[in-house]
């Protein structure tokens, strides 16, 4: 097959999990098939000098009241053919920010792909078998090559955000024939078009990224779309999530968390580590504080036991308030808990997975997830809530008595919370052996089931019409 990829993130242009996702997707398909991925330049071209972007082709768009020259560049990225879109507007350097220049670049990127696209045809005689596009930000090129080109579109949302656009925007970007009264919606801001629901309507075949966050936003997006919904796993890089690429992996993990711990002023004792964005709608760390505190203080069974032994090692970044929340914790309960403001790289991270007993996940949603999957390669074994794509990768040890790679709670639930943490801590201290099966058996079980190879071969599927789907009366059998 001929596929292109439309997508806003692609390495080495990172934000989030979708360049991790879009560029790993890639380069799985790219073994038995063509693929183009196609992507603001973000400026890529200008800074990036490694990737040897070359001129490809220049063509002319109209976004708006004035035309907009458009520069078209290719680099090749393990395989894949990585088209680069340019001109004034997508050379903005930000992906997301400021808010204007996203729309922006969101309606000059909707006439440059299908552009790109034509010109490729005319030059080369390759026509894509379809258009795979990643979340909101592509949605309306995925239409105009649809309509125009009549390529079959998937879309795949990796997250659900209900953004929009103002329809006099539409308008005057020259997009307004594709504004659907069936996606329209008045409110504060105005009249708005909201992106999301467009392309789950024009879409030929829509996907999210795990089983039970489709079940999850069933009645509340994907339902409507029955026929056509249908869910794709992730995978995960497990060649970098590696135990053996640690600096200290001769020495044992007691060890590697004596001395991590040490290097931050701790004493040894038990470590929950947590990393990710600091986000009080989705990551759940607030209520992960709570947890520690009704720990520390001695507020349920067996924190009396734990407490002593108990350290907490948070590393990320985000909403002010949750940072403050975190330096208080630090303040309150220095011989316990450790804040670290900010992202220290993947090789940090990682050192941090390799020397923690257990990481703790405790988001309110979360339609995928990359840390529970980084985390059980690196033997540290996850407390998470049962949510999107953590209750579907993590076999908790109530499910799974010999297979079990983690805890599972309630999301948003603080005690439920703790109570986990306790029982496992307590579990190491009286228990190692049943600890280190538990521990053992993540990294094979991520090996085997989520390898972006695996998420290739149903996206294929997927492109083919021949995914299963959900059915709305029928449950098709869960994950495993």
């Amino acid at each position: 097959m001929i596929i292109s990829l439309a997508t806003f993130e692609h390495l080495p242009k990172r934000v989030g999990g979708l360049a991790e996702a879009a560029t790993s997707i890639g380069e799985s398909l790219a073994r038995d098939n063509e693929v183009m991925v196609f992507m603001p330049s973000h400026g890529i071209h200008k800074t990036e000098r490694e990737f040897k972007a070359k001129k490809y082709g220049k063509f002319r768009i109209t976004a708006g009241p004035s035309p907009f020259d458009v520069t078209v560049y290719e680099m090749d990225r393990n395989g894949v053919r990585v088209f680069l879109l340019s001109d004034d507007v997508m050379d903005h350097p930000d992906v997301y920010f400021p808010r204007e220049t996203l729309t922006a670049k969101l309606v000059h990127f909707a006439h440059a792909f299908p552009a790109a696209v034509n010109l490729i045809m005319g030059r080369e005689g390759k026509k894509p078998d379809v258009a795979h596009i990643n979340d909101w930000h592509c949605v309306l090129g995925g239409a105009v090559a649809r309509k125009y080109l009549r390529i079959p579109m998937v879309y795949t949302i990796h997250r659900i955000c209900r953004e929009k656009i103002a329809v006099s925007e539409m308008e005057r970007a020259g997009l307004g024939e594709f504004v659907d009264p069936e996606c329209i919606e008045v409110g504060p801001e105005g009249i708005m078009f909201n992106l999301e629901t467009f392309g789950c309507r024009v879409c030929d075949h829509l996907t999210t990224v795990s089983y039970t966050y489709l079940n999850e936003e069933w009645k509340t997006l994907f339902g409507d779309y029955a026929g056509k919904a249908t869910y794709v796993w992730n995978g995960m890089d497990f060649s970098f999530w590696d135990p053996a690429k640690l600096t200290d992996a001769d020495k044992s993990r007691d060890a590697r968390r004596a001395a991590i711990l040490r290097e931050q002023g701790l004493d040894d004792g038990i470590l929950y580590f947590y990393v990710g964005r600091f986000d009080m709608e989705q990551k759940g760390v607030d209520h992960m504080f709570a947890a520690a505190q009704m720990i520390l203080d001695g507020k349920l069974p067996g924190a009396d036991r734990l407490a002593p032994e108990f350290r907490m090692v948070v590393l990320g970044s985000g909403d002010p308030v949750l940072e403050n929340m975190a330096r208080e914790m630090e303040r309150k309960y220095p011989k316990n808990v450790k804040a670290i403001i900010g992202y220290l790289g993947r090789e940090a991270t990682r050192a941090w997975y390799g020397a923690s007993d257990f990481c703790v996940i405790p988001s309110n949603f979360e339609p995928f997830g990359l840390v529970q999957l980084e985390a059980m390669c690196m033997g540290s074994i996850p407390i998470g809530t049962k949510v999107g794509g953590i209750n579907d990768t993590v076999l908790d040890m109530d499910r799974s008595k010999e297979g079990a790679t983690g805890k599972l709670v309630p999301p948003r639930n603080p005690r439920e919370l703790a109570g986990a943490m306790v029982k496992m801590g307590i579990l190491q201290m009286d228990d190692r052996a049943r600890i280190e099966t538990v521990r053992d058996n993540g990294r094979p079980h991520v090996m085997t089931n989520f390898t972006w190879d695996k998420a290739a071969q149903r996206y294929l599927c997927v492109y083919q019409g021949i995914a299963s789907v959900r059915l709305p009366f029928a449950d098709f059998g869960g994950p495993f």
